[in-house]
């Protein structure tokens, strides 16, 4: 190949620090938009994104032409708030006191030798947080009879057997508590809790067994029931709040529609300004719990209840 010649090499250099230039000016001009577009989404973005005076200045200074140096800008002296500040709430201990203590006092190998050598100037005390599963234990409860000395015919006597829940069951009230909890409380059904009392205790407890016992809660349950029920159609001013749900239907490999009513009454309004509105082929709250109306409630209805009981 031919020598370049000097004008050729003179282009040449020249368009190196062309591209060179170009390829910086295009960096710069890719900053300086980022920078625009932070600082306009800092200045018109929410209140509490706005920039502080002296983060405006730090991003402006790369702005400043090339060469230039920037001016140096005064730092500020650190502001200490003159408000007082809020009271430090005390921490509360890292176990709670309520909690009973199961102590367990461990002695020493030297002084479990020769007790007599030593003598106790202290203690260390540490504390953990345990918890113990839930566990089955049989109540025995033993009746003694007795008779009295010197009488040979006398008639022995023993002591009266504590109410049950039910005759000749062995379930006791906390068990039966327990399961009425995990049911209605811990979202357990009773196939589930089959499953855990037998996995995890050995104890077998049939659903079917199970399901009777909350039957059996049921039926002590409701004059509790029957009182809240009372309270609630008591007065003449009821809210009724309905909520669809879909439940499974058995045999028809489909879900079917069902409805969780949910009544209440307000206790904040005076009798007087009470409102006064019916549902249509309803007269009271009791006629609406007897017999579902024609046309379904949806979300909250007010009803009205005469000074009589139908």
């Amino acid at each position: 190949m031919p020598e370049a010649t000097p004008r050729e090499k003179e282009l040449s250099e020249e368009l190196a620090r062309a591209t060179a230039a170009l390829s910086a000016a295009r960096t710069e001009i890719q900053l300086l938009r980022e920078k625009v577009d932070a600082l306009i989404q800092r200045l018109f973005g929410a209140q509490s994104e706005k920039l502080d005076a002296g983060q405006l200045l730090l991003m402006l200074q790369g702005i400043e032409a090339r060469g230039k140096a920037p001016e140096p800008v005064a730092a500020e002296a650190p502001r200490r708030s003159t408000a007082p500040s809020p009271p430090r709430e005390k921490r509360g201990p890292r176990v709670p006191d309520h909690l009973p203590i199961i102590e367990e006092v461990i002695e020493p190998e030297p002084v479990k030798a020769c007790p007599e050598a030593w003598r106790r100037i202290g203690e260390e005390v540490s504390e953990r947080l345990d918890y113990e599963p839930a566990r089955f234990l049989r109540r025995r409860t033993v009746r003694p009879k007795y008779v009295q000395r010197g009488l040979l015919d006398a008639v022995p006597i023993v002591a009266p057997l504590p109410d049950s829940l039910l005759e000749r069951s062995i379930v006791a009230p906390g068990l039966l508590a327990q399961i009425v909890v995990g049911k209605y409380c811990d979202h357990l059904p009773l196939y589930r809790q089959e499953s855990i009392y037998w996995s995890r205790h050995q104890v077998w407890l049939p659903r079917q067994t199970m399901a009777e016992w909350i039957a059996l809660a049921a039926e002590w349950l409701q004059p509790v029931y029957h009182h809240i029920r009372n309270e609630v159609l008591g007065h003449g001013y009821m809210q009724i709040d309905e909520t669809p749900i879909r439940y499974l239907a058995p045999g028809n490999g489909s879900t079917k529609l069902g409805y969780l009513r949910s009544p209440a009454r307000r206790c904040d309004i005076p009798l007087g300004d009470q409102p006064r509105r019916e549902l249509p082929g309803e007269h009271h709250p009791r006629g609406l719990l007897r017999h579902p109306p024609v046309r379904r409630l949806r979300g909250i209805r007010l009803l009205r209840a005469p000074t009589r009981w139908e």
